[in-house]
């Protein structure tokens, strides 16, 4: 008699499409075989996935549709199986497997679809803080200004797009037909948040996506001042750093400012 835990390991093996001795261990009696009984185990283990990336991945499978998006999900989960405690958290590599899994890699917005689609549901689940004003913002000391750093919300992220993922997106979350995929000349650089439980994101700048970055790895004010310098006149640096501050203050994406220590 096998034990307990060998009966679940071998079943759980079976399930995952591996090697497995789980069929020695179950009974041949009508009125389903051994192939079939264990089948249906199998079969709703894949099923739930499919249906926790379709989730995850609503646009995604809008634009495949329900039953290429299911031969995706198939082919997907032989690859990745689950090993996360919660399902949330599976399908994280999704878009990845699209770059290099045929037919998928050779429409490249799938991919970038998938990332943007997991960037929002990561963004959605961060962390909450409280957020600074442009009020409190204005009250700190203007002599202390150049040597201040910032901290961002816990859901901001930013992404590179080269496709028209976005308008792509906006157009089947809203019900519409999506537009032709279409390639950009370079990159575009999006800034995702979340602002009072809605997820938001928008394109930058160049000047902006550089100044973004920069305080997000915790320069100074002073020196994304003298960053934007690549972009601007001098005389115009001043108001675009401080609206920029004042656009992510705005959008709850400040939560602290501080102090940076003295360098010796």
């Amino acid at each position: 008699m096998q034990s307990l835990r060998v009966l679940q390991h071998d079943l759980q093996r079976h399930v995952l499409g591996e090697p497995s001795g789980i069929g020695d261990a179950i009974a041949d009696a009508p009125p389903l075989p051994v192939a079939a009984r264990l089948g249906i185990y199998r079969h709703a283990y894949v099923s739930r996935l499919i249906e926790a990336l379709g989730e995850t991945y609503p646009v995604l499978r809008a634009v495949l549709g329900d039953e290429d998006f299911g031969a995706l999900g198939e082919a997907f989960i032989a690859a990745h199986p689950s090993v996360h405690r919660s399902i949330r958290w599976y399908g994280a590599e999704l878009a990845q497997f699209l770059t290099r899994q045929s037919p998928y890699a050779e429409q490249p917005l799938l991919a970038e679809l998938a990332l943007l689609e997991w960037t929002l549901a990561e963004v959605f689940d961060a962390a909450d803080a409280d957020s600074l004003t442009r009020a409190a913002l204005a009250a700190i000391d203007p002599a202390d200004w150049d040597g201040l750093t910032f901290t961002f919300h816990p859901s901001v992220r930013r992404l590179e797009l080269r496709w028209n993922t976005a308008p792509v997106w906006r157009a089947v979350s809203g019900g519409e037909p999506p537009p032709d995929p279409m390639q950009g000349e370079q990159a575009l650089t999006w800034l995702l948040w979340r602002q009072n439980l809605e997820n938001y994101f928008r394109s930058l700048s160049a000047d902006e996506a550089a100044a973004l970055d920069a305080a997000l790895r915790g320069k100074t004010f002073g020196e994304i001042c003298e960053l934007l310098g690549l972009w601007l006149p001098p005389d115009e640096i001043p108001m675009r750093a401080a609206g920029l501050l004042a656009a992510w203050a705005d959008s709850g994406m400040l939560i602290g400012v501080a102090r940076a220590p003295q360098r010796e």
